[in-house]
């Protein structure tokens, strides 16, 4: 195979494959080479070692986990946009556990990362904006629950079988549906963030 069709698209989507495939420690330089059947100083012309590939796969796994959890708030508000986009952000990490693990990589000097992990607390944010939240608290409330979201889910891939876990996942969401003001004749049924 030539240089000539390699490209950071192609070498990105076989970095997603083996992560998903063997998990985030599988992911090299040697690994994503050789199923493109090509040496591994043939990727330097196109990602910056393992840091650069470890970044295209951070930020493909973060657009991922970013469309997921929009889609999730579409046509719902209140405590019920709450629980779906928390149920989304789970399900991403528990189909895609490796491409999970790339997103809580370093963000402050990469534009790319920082705008997604912006995009993904703002869907947070748009779900209490819809509830009556003013911006701040909005906010806040979203850096908590995505905070309290990933927290448990991180803990519960590395404790075992997440059926295990689902009475204390569910009482997580109550308390975090419990951040919404009491407002009076609102449905649960509305559109929400997206």
């Amino acid at each position: 195979m030539s240089r000539m069709r390699l490209d950071p698209g192609r070498i990105t989507g076989i970095a997603v494959t083996i992560v998903d495939d063997r998990g985030f420690d599988a992911l090299s330089l040697s690994a994503v080479a050789e199923r493109l059947g090509v040496g591994p100083s043939a990727l330097y012309s196109h990602v910056a070692g393992l840091d650069g590939l470890r970044r295209l796969v951070a930020v493909h796994a973060m657009n991922n986990l970013v469309a997921r959890v929009r889609e999730a708030a579409i046509g719902v508000s209140g405590p019920a946009a709450v629980r779906s986009v928390s149920d989304a952000y789970r399900g991403f990490a528990r189909t895609h556990p490796g491409q999970f693990r790339f997103t809580v990589m370093p963000r402050s000097d990469d534009p790319e990362l920082a705008a997604a992990d912006d995009e993904l607390l703002n869907v947070f944010a748009l779900v209490y904006r819809g509830a009556g939240l003013d911006p701040g608290r909005s906010a806040r409330a979203a850096r908590s629950v995505r905070s309290a979201i990933h927290g448990f889910v991180t803990l519960e891939m590395a404790a075992g079988p997440a059926a295990a876990h689902e009475a204390h996942y569910r009482e997580l969401l109550e308390a975090v549906a419990a951040m919404f003001p009491a407002r009076p004749g609102r449905s649960g049924n509305r559109r929400g963030a997206g």
